[in-house]
């Protein structure tokens, strides 16, 4: 049984019996883990100095069990609680709706340091009063899964591989990205997209950190990205919105 000790962002908590709670957290070494935090909600005798409540940056020690899946977190003390975040709903939102996409794309005890930064870094960024949440959001998503390895195809075809002749392109969620005209018929219901549409789109899963979108195409971008969310991942998220592709 291995002790180690962690930074982790919590991404979901719930009841366990009287007094405990079990916690889906990434951490900035193991990935995502599983824990149980026994006598956390024992009012009578407090043991931590965190309630790892969902959507805070805690500094866990836990007990490797290594023959489950469920590990004993023994101490566990809060780093920042962003506690802006509950002051603006659709902040808040936003905010869940990082954590629940990390959750569901990411497999368990699957290290992913750049992941976890990339959460810490949205977190704080919007616990710090970015209020640009359109521009947050696409880069969260596009980062996010060019890092899973299952990020939607821009820059090049789908199908031939070439980049779209004229600019010119169709945004196929079925292929996993664009398709060009000669390539159509894989696809025939795909949908054109304007040439700026598209260097919106590219440049914003090129660039570092949030980047600026003309409003007219903030929309559509985000549009584009809920069908590939519907259409790839394995279970819905609540948190998705669109409710069908």
């Amino acid at each position: 049984m291995g002790i180690h000790t962690a930074d982790a962002i919590v991404l979901r908590q719930y009841p366990y019996r009287e007094t405990s709670v079990l916690v889906t957290c990434l951490t900035d070494r193991f990935g995502k883990l599983k824990g149980l935090v026994k006598g956390l909600r024992d009012q009578q005798r407090p043991r931590y100095r965190s309630a790892m409540e969902p959507l805070t940056l805690n500094r866990i020690l836990f007990y490797d069990t290594r023959s489950s899946s469920l590990h004993l977190v023994s101490q566990c003390e809060l780093l920042s609680g962003y506690a802006e975040l509950t002051r603006d709903l659709d902040v808040m939102r936003l905010a869940a709706s990082c954590a629940e996409l990390a959750d569901v794309v990411l497999e368990a005890e699957d290290p992913q340091p750049m992941v976890f930064h990339l959460l810490k870094d949205t977190l704080a960024r919007l616990s710090g009063g970015e209020r640009r949440l359109a521009t947050v959001r696409i880069h969260f998503i596009l980062r996010l899964l060019r890092l899973a390895g299952f990020h939607p195809q821009l820059d090049e075809c789908t199908g031939c591989m070439q980049r779209p002749a004229g600019r010119q392109a169709f945004w196929s969620v079925r292929q996993g990205g664009v398709l060009c005209e000669r390539c159509l018929h894989q696809d025939p219901r795909a949908e054109a997209m304007a040439p700026a549409m598209l260097e919106a789109f590219v440049a914003c899963a090129e660039a570092d950190g949030p980047h600026r979108v003309d409003p007219a195409n903030t929309e559509g971008i985000q549009r584009y990205l809920d069908q590939f969310l519907h259409w790839r991942l394995e279970r819905p998220l609540k948190t998705l919105r669109l409710s069908t592709a």
